[in-house]
């Protein structure tokens, strides 16, 4: 990385030029690839300089890109495409601050194609790189006349690109890992615990100052348009999923004619957001999408769980799990390792991967065999890692939040705490304050937000866990009506780009691949609850039924009721 070791805290630059996007206006001869015809460096009536036909970003606008291998992924073996590296400015308000790079993708034997169709697919630590392979083999139609390329966030620990590692603070003790169960705290350890936060990522933020500083979701949108124009087309046309969809919403904003089609699946809360507000909504939909929606599922796969045969023998048995890895009666695993297993259930590829060998392999060990709970080890160790044993992190996705909206989280120590025991599947994530005493301003530009409309086609679960359809409504109403939706009724997963609906996809892809946006929102129905290996024989009813032609209310959270006895 070539980048200085930046350890002071210099002010911040005028808020214009470092909170906006650049617009995507790069002059014919600024393109590797000879995009034909002049074009402006200017966005209309945004009037944001996107420093295509400045001589100090030359280099970046005029660089060819080398396509080569791929490495394999945790969804795929990289075999179908190619990937390669940009080289973007860390620092888009000053080149002069060093250089990082970016990874992206391209199919390996690309189809005829007049269009680019750019892909983040969320995460937001994640490699869209290698998730755009998945996209192209369980979607291929998102290829008819586009050549797909995957864009990966700057910093991604899973991707090609410029990354940092930082060491975690000494621990005291008093943190809340007491015998690895963060869902039984108590106001001193979640104290302790937020201090030994702070010295993590005060020291780390100080020893990669420049690097961090510059991962927001402004700058994201920059290396975006960056991507358009090496590639050397004029427009783009955009496909997010789930936090992948707060960054083409963003980018659209900023770049309205240089980004056209733009598809939004599993959708934050993008018409204003915040990452942490965002954690809290998600953590009572997704207490509610458990008890309501996998747990039974789990019930009607007891072949492959081992859990039981009724959502509450499931439960029954999960709460013995918990005693057990409480009481360290199953080897090494941990209470929060046993809840990990669960933090997964909202994309059905990772049940046969994860979850369902996971649960099965930790019910089994409550016979007390230790070849059971070697097993038991194995598997919890592979789905969710102990804290208390990690000695370094890659600070990308809680760097990324804190830069973008800051602390907003407005709850004391005890409410934390009643939450986490209400909501205790993912509840202890909020626990700590990950931007608390943040040293840099949120990026994000609110008087763009408010006033811009998001030109796209919504595509959301109504019972997603992970990004909630209350939040995807929300910004339906306050887009209206530049914005339609394609609502899944009654589905209970997260990123309907995974599932094979035939409703769903005629939708999307009439859009993505003819412009063709839907008259007025769509309401489809979900398909039965899958798997790779497990399938439901009928779709079951979540949330409110659709009965008119307009959307459903939400889901209601006020229904979460079943505990978990620490």
């Amino acid at each position: 990385m070539s980048i200085p070791n930046d350890t002071g805290r210099r002010p911040r630059r005028p808020s214009a030029p470092a909170f906006a996007l650049i617009l995507a206006m790069a002059t014919g001869g600024a393109l590797a690839q000879g995009a034909a015809g002049p074009l402006l460096g200017l966005a209309g009536n945004h009037q944001v300089d996107d420093h295509s036909t400045d001589p100090a970003y030359a280099r970046y606008y005029r660089q060819t890109v080398d396509w080569g291998g791929c490495p394999p992924s945790l969804f795929t073996d990289g075999s179908t495409i190619q990937c390669a590296l940009v080289t973007v400015p860390v620092d888009w308000s000053d080149p002069s601050r060093g250089d990082i790079t970016i990874g992206i993708s391209r199919p390996l034997d690309p189809p005829p194609h007049a269009r680019l169709l750019l892909v983040n697919t969320g995460g937001p630590d994640n490699s869209s790189a290698s998730m755009a392979e998945m996209l192209e083999q369980l979607q291929p139609q998102v290829q008819v006349d586009h050549l797909v390329v995957g864009v990966d966030l700057r910093g991604v620990s899973d991707g090609l690109g410029t990354q940092v590692s930082c060491d975690y603070a000494p621990r005291s003790g008093a943190e809340n890992f007491m015998d690895g169960d963060s869902r039984n705290p108590t106001v001193e350890s979640v104290q302790a615990q937020q201090d030994w936060w702070n010295r993590s990522i005060d020291a780390c933020l100080r020893q990669h100052a420049t690097f961090l500083r510059n991962i927001n979701t402004p700058n994201h949108a920059r290396d975006l348009n960056l991507v358009r124009a090496v590639l050397g087309f004029p427009h783009a046309d955009l496909l997010g999923v789930s936090s992948g969809t707060s960054l083409m919403a963003y980018a659209s904003r900023m770049f309205p004619d240089r980004f056209e089609r733009v598809a939004l699946d599993s959708n934050m809360d993008w018409v204003h957001l915040d990452w942490q507000r965002q954690a809290l909504r998600r953590m009572a939909m997704d207490q509610l999408n458990l008890q309501q929606a996998f747990i039974p599922f789990i019930a009607r796969h007891d072949d492959r769980f081992h859990m039981g045969t009724t959502p509450a023998q499931v439960m029954t048995t999960f709460q013995r799990i918990y005693e057990a890895t409480s009481q360290h009666r199953m080897g090494s695993v941990t209470p929060d390792q046993a809840l990990g297993a669960l933090d997964g259930t909202g994309m059905w590829v990772f049940w046969d991967l994860l979850v369902s060998p996971s649960l099965s392999a930790m019910s089994t060990a409550l016979d007390g065999n230790p070849a059971d709970i070697a097993n038991a080890e194995q598997m919890a160790a592979m789905t969710y890692a102990d804290l208390r044993t990690q000695s370094s992190f890659n600070p990308m996705a809680d760097v990324l939040q804190c830069n973008d909206s800051g602390s907003t989280d407005p709850r004391s120590i005890a409410q934390k705490i009643k939450d986490v025991r209400r909501y205790w599947a993912i509840g202890a994530s909020t626990l700590v304050d990950k931007c608390q005493h943040w040293p840099w301003r949120p990026a994000l530009d609110r008087k763009l937000e408010s006033r811009t409309k998001v030109h796209a086609l919504m595509v959301q679960n109504e019972f997603d866990p992970s990004t909630p359809y209350s939040g995807a409504l929300k910004d339906r109403r306050e887009n209206s009506p530049a914005a339609r939706m394609v609502l899944v009724d009654n589905a209970a997963t997260h990123a309907a780009m995974f599932d094979d609906n035939a409703c769903t996809a005629n939708a999307e892809f009439a859009y993505l691949n003819f412009g063709a946006m839907p008259a007025r929102d769509v309401i489809c129905q979900a398909k039965p609850m899958h798997s790779f290996t497990m399938q439901d024989t009928v779709t079951y009813e979540y949330g409110h039924p659709a009965t008119g032609p307009g959307l459903p209310p939400v889901p209601d959270i006020h229904q979460v009721s079943w505990v978990l006895v620490p």
